[in-house]
């Protein structure tokens, strides 16, 4: 049955009249119609939220709706708001959705979407936009996210049937602007991830515990604590790592954590899954997670420090029994700089005698070894200033490049070493202590591994095959052979050119698609194919051809050796302009 708009307004008039309301019978003895009609009418009505009901016992009494009507809040509002009837026509745009498509409501009102101003901002979002819509009509609701590309914009959408006053089906699309909420999102995450990475490289243990539960712990505090896994260790009681001394100060040290209390920095014994004891040294902090308050902790593994600190408070005689049967080399000076220890190890790499060494200025010995080449002032200067704040503040510093110095003995050899120096605070000020490390083998091995690397590229240019390397389209490399068969003299005539002007047009497609296919991973490789190549003075030559892909530096590269499979006798002589190549 077709609603008449006369008689629905008969019905508001009616009950405009009667603000206390009426019910069916009161309004068709008035109204001429019968109830099944007058039912009809009011259920529109009520749908379009244009008339209210209560119940008055058995009977339902409908009055005039009191609330602002729809199109009005809709055209106050700040979101981007458009309803359309089934026919896909725009009946109403408040003034956000006009500035959005840069219109007004003359030129969009009555036309269909699909042939407004509304598809070419949207573009290639479009199709699915209305496909939404139109589902939308039937009674589906949608919501999710567009993104307007024309406008650098991201909407949140919503589309809800609707029922408009004239008892027409439609929908309303309501758009709210994201962009800066999801490019805070974005700069959230970003910033989140790189904080969970800085975590998880972290030398120190971080974890996170709520509840005295461990929620989330790093790859350090996995090692630290003995487990192989994280998972056995969340959801444990941190204090169960503690050890028992050491609990109701943690304990105290949390509770003064959770109410925003600055906890000192603590130095307490702990115990790993296993049972084993470790000593480290950290504090908490407050947080939350998940709504609830939570403490973060970052711990540092001092047992191997502290360990260090008891050997020192050994007897001289223990103490020297331990340096002494160290590998690397190990020197201590005092206050005024003066050699105090100098282990065998340490005589070992400089070829300076403990007793040559012992009493003399540190910074003296160690200056009178470098080798003649480095023994400037500059250099000298810097160490000597590098040794005076050691001395008086505990800075500590590589006394040389930390990639070492080369040194040189009384007996003439040389030697690489590495040196690391740490200050020792005692009650009379500062000490300097060094470890010194002989790292002569491992310089020799980088020193093969560049005799290596240039022998490979003898071999590489002496081979009886062609060898050639190009990137992002040109020749970096080609031997001699490859030189050769292309036509040069050097190899050095070709590099740098394209390597496509070396090849045959019949070849040209064959290469552009290997090269895509190659590009796609590291050590891809193409079998031996048969191709045609143009020497520099346009005859052509027939190759057999084997390539392999790899990434030099970021960038796809790949090596190519070929070898003609007919003599030049047998080989076309025709000449191809540099022309034919484009």
């Amino acid at each position: 049955m077709v609603l008449k708009k006369e008689i629905a307004l008969q019905i508001k008039n009616l009950l405009k009249e009667n603000p206390q309301g009426l019910s069916i019978t009161d309004i068709v003895r008035v109204v001429d119609i019968n109830r099944n009609t007058a039912g009809r009418y009011l259920e529109n009505l009520l749908v379009s939220g244009q008339v209210e009901m209560r119940r008055l016992g058995m009977a339902k009494i409908y009055m005039l709706s009191q609330r602002v009507p729809l199109s009005a809040v809709l055209s106050i509002s700040s979101e981007l708001v458009i309803q359309l009837d089934s026919s896909l026509r725009i009946i109403f745009a408040n003034e956000p959705f006009l500035k959005l498509v840069e219109t007004d409501s003359k030129n969009l009102i009555g036309k269909n979407i699909e042939y407004s101003p509304v598809a070419l901002i949207f573009d290639e979002v479009f199709s699915s936009f209305i496909k939404n819509i139109k589902e939308g009509i039937t009674g589906k609701e949608w919501s999710g996210e567009i993104e307007i590309i024309a406008k650098g914009i991201v909407l949140f959408c919503r589309i809800a049937p609707t029922v408009f006053e004239d008892g027409r089906k439609g929908v309303s699309v309501i758009f709210e602007d994201i962009t800066n909420r999801k490019k805070s999102e974005d700069a959230l995450r970003e910033s989140e991830e790189r904080y969970r990475k800085l975590i998880d490289i972290s030398p120190d243990a971080v974890f996170l515990h709520s509840e005295g539960k461990i929620l989330f712990a790093n790859p350090a505090t996995v090692t630290l604590f003995g487990a192989a896994h994280p998972d056995q260790i969340i959801g444990i009681n941190v204090l169960d790592f503690v050890h028992p001394d050491f609990r109701e100060v943690v304990r105290k040290n949390i509770e003064r954590d959770l109410i925003g209390e600055k906890t000192p920095q603590l130095e307490l014994h702990m115990v790993r899954s296993d049972g084993s004891p470790f000593i480290v040294e950290g504090r908490g902090v407050r947080t939350s997670n998940g709504g609830k308050l939570a403490v973060q902790v970052a711990l540092r593994d001092i047992t191997e420090s502290k360990r260090a600190e008891e050997a020192l408070r050994e007897s001289e005689g223990t103490f020297r029994s331990l340096v002494n049967e160290s590998s690397d080399g190990i020197v201590i000076a005092d206050e005024e700089g003066k050699v105090i220890v100098w282990n065998n190890a340490l005589a070992r790499i400089s070829g300076i005698r403990e007793s040559e060494a012992m009493g003399n200025l540190y910074i003296d010995l160690m200056v009178s070894t470098i080798v003649p080449e480095h023994r400037d002032h500059a250099r000298i200067t810097k160490i000597r200033k590098i040794v005076h704040e050691q001395l008086h503040t505990g800075a500590s510093s590589y006394f040389f490049r930390p990639l070492g110095a080369e040194i040189i003995r009384k007996d003439g050899t040389r030697c690489y070493i590495q040196q690391t120096a740490f200050p020792i605070q005692t009650a009379k000020g500062y000490r300097i202590g060094s470890i010194i490390r002989d790292i002569t083998e491992q310089k020799n091995i980088e020193k093969q591994l560049q005799k290596s690397e240039q022998l490979f590229k003898r071999l590489l240019e002496q081979s009886f095959d062609a060898i050639a390397v190009h990137k992002d389209g040109k020749i970096v490399f080609l031997n001699e052979r490859a030189a050769k068969i292309l036509g040069a003299a050097k190899p050095e005539e070709l590099t740098g050119r394209p390597i496509f002007d070396f090849i045959h047009p019949e070849s040209r497609k064959d290469l552009e698609d290997r090269v895509r296919k190659l590009g796609t991973a590291e050590g891809m490789a193409v079998p031996v194919i048969i191709e045609k190549f143009i020497r520099t003075d346009g005859t052509t030559v027939t190759v057999e051809v084997m390539a392999i892909s790899f990434d030099d530096n970021g960038i796809p590269a790949f090596r190519v050796a070929f070898r003609e499979i007919a003599p030049p006798e047998r080989q076309s002589c025709v000449k191809i302009k540099r022309g034919d190549v484009q």
